[in-house]
Formats: C-alpha cells, structure tokens, sequence
C-alpha cells in the first residue's frame, strides 16, 4: 500500500474519531467513564492492575483516573486481606449515576452515526472489534517476549 493511501485512511479515522467525541461535557472524562465502565461490567477485575491491563490504558494513566473517581466520590477502595498493598475498587452510588450521565453524553454520536449510516456502521463496528483483537494478541505477545 501506498503511503499516501495510508495517509488517506489515517485523516478518514480522525475524521470518523472527531465525529465521535462526545458532545456534551460530563463531569468525568472519557477514560474515566470507561474504567467505571470496567468496574460495573466486570465487577471480579477491580484492582487497579486488572483494569489497566483490561483497558489498555498506561499505570500512570489508571492511577490518574483512579485519584480523581475517588476524590469524586464514585469509587471506593477496600484493602486485600492477602496483600495489604493492594486494593479492590468499587462503585458507589455516585459512580453509578456518573457512569450512566457520562456514557448518555459519550454514547449519542454514536448512535447518531449508527442511526443515519446503519449496516456501514454495524459493518465499520464488527471489524473495528476484529482489529482490536490484533492490537490486544500484539501486546500479550509483546508483554511475553524477553528483550
């Protein structure tokens, strides 16, 4: 493929990411909103390492978010008996109702978009979910190898 070809493709994928920003602000940010997101949908991954390496998201990133869901009031922290540095994470009430004001806010260009581009963008989703498999089967192969 032609660098210029590709070159296209990247500017149609910003143009595609732009027009899914969300909107509206929210009181939390977007990779706020998607940790909360993990903690709701996978309530048994909930420590900080489990929902960076399920997120994808950088440790200082996840600690950044994870510092500020807390001083919002939407998480809170419980010690393991086993490791006393570590640390479960759990919504709370605040969490819920954030995490259910933010994604309304994330989720409508989405649905805008599903609504007026229909089997196109179920289709851009279904290979969307197929690359981000290689992206993910890249990184546990990266994570594994010994320089």
């Amino acid at each position: 493929m032609e660098w210029t070809d590709m070159m296209h493709y990247q500017q149609q994928m910003q143009k595609i990411m732009r027009a899914l920003l969300p909107i509206h602000k929210s009181a939390l940010t977007v990779s706020e909103c998607e940790l909360l997101a993990h903690l709701y949908l996978r309530p048994e991954e909930n420590t900080p390492v489990l929902l960076g390496k399920n997120s994808g998201m950088k440790k200082e990133a996840v600690s950044r978010c994870l510092k500020a869901l807390y001083e919002k009031n939407c998480i809170r922290k419980q010690k393991q008996t086993k490791d006393e540095r570590s640390y479960q994470l759990f919504l709370t009430e605040t969490g819920l109702e954030e995490l259910r004001k933010g994604y309304e806010s994330i989720l409508q260009p989405f649905y805008d978009l599903w609504r007026s581009s229909g089997e196109d963008f179920e289709a851009f989703m279904h290979y969307a979910d197929k690359l981000a498999a290689h992206i993910e089967k890249g990184q546990r192969n990266t994570d594994d190898e010994i320089l």
